[in-house]
Parts: structure tokens; sequence; C-alpha cells
């Protein structure tokens, strides 16, 4: 059975580090599964690189760390990335050879719905990507550890609260 609309969201801590993504995109993939969802090769694919893009920004940005939270509501799977910095996010124009500047329309093209918006501890850019949910409910509340640089898992409230004491 799938979870209620916006039950049991999972959330850990990325530390301010580009090669702390890799550990993120696993644990993301890893929360969807554990929250009951169907995920075919290309829908954890698009979840990978959405949420490389997402966390990416965020942490070479801000130079610092952030928080992730996964939940479902209810055929969509929402992944949150939570920073200190308040500035909202919006694509740019990279020119043709740039190397960056891409991440975003990424995010907007492949994802159901996104956006940005400002909160207690700076800003929460998120996605949705619509996903069908399976018949099994294996998810206890508790992530496994993804890597070294993951953290333990904390509660919601608590990592934007977390968030917010750094910025201060």
């Amino acid at each position: 059975m799938s979870r209620p609309l916006g039950d049991s969201p999972y959330a850990f801590s990325v530390p301010p580090s580009v090669e702390a993504v890799p550990a993120a995109r696993d644990r993301v993939v890893h929360s969807a599964q554990r929250l009951g969802l169907s995920l075919d090769e290309e829908l954890t694919n698009d979840l990978r690189l959405l949420t490389g893009e997402v966390v990416a920004n965020s942490v070479t940005h801000t130079q610092a760390a952030c928080t992730v939270s996964v939940r479902c509501i209810g055929e969509r799977l929402r992944v949150e990335v939570t920073d200190a910095d308040p500035t909202l996010v919006r694509p740019s124009q990279a020119e043709p050879m740039d190397e960056n500047g891409r991440g975003l329309f990424l995010v907007d093209a492949l994802a159901t719905k996104w956006g940005s918006e400002r909160c207690a501890a700076g800003k929460t850019t998120w996605f949705e990507l619509a996903v069908p949910a399976s018949g099994a409910d294996s998810g206890n509340g508790l992530l496994s550890r993804a890597g070294a640089a993951a953290e333990e898992p904390v509660l919601l409230t608590s990592a934007c609260s977390r968030i917010a004491h750094r910025a201060a």
C-alpha cells in the first residue's frame, strides 16, 4: 500500500562538497524505494539527474551544507533541497560554449513540476516526478546509511532549524 498524501518525509543533511552529491543521489533513490514507489530505469535516472543538479547547485552556490527531504505526495515523488541562501533559483542564460548554467533547464524539462521558495532557513528548491505507487510498503521511517558523506536521518523540522541556526 502506498503512503498517504504528504506522509513520512525522509530528510538528511548533505555536507558542503560536490563530492557528497553522488551519495545524496543514491540516498534519494533509496528513500523513494522505501516509500513504496515503483521506479523503472528511466524514472530512476531522472531522479538521480534532478537530485544531482539541485543538490550540486545548493552546495556549490552556498558553500554550505543543505538538507534534502523526500516524500510521497499522492502519485508524485517530491524532493526538496533546503539551504541557507534566501536567493531564489532560476535558469540562467548559458552561452553555447559554457560548461555550466544548464542544470535548471534539465530540471524544468524532466520534472513534472518544480520551484524555489523562501523559507525560515533560507530557501527550498524542489521538484516533483509523477511516479506510480507500488503495492508494497517497505518503509519503517528510517534510512540506511548511503555513504560515508551522508549523515544519519533527521526530522524535517529539525533539519530546517539546523540550517537556520548555521546561517545565523
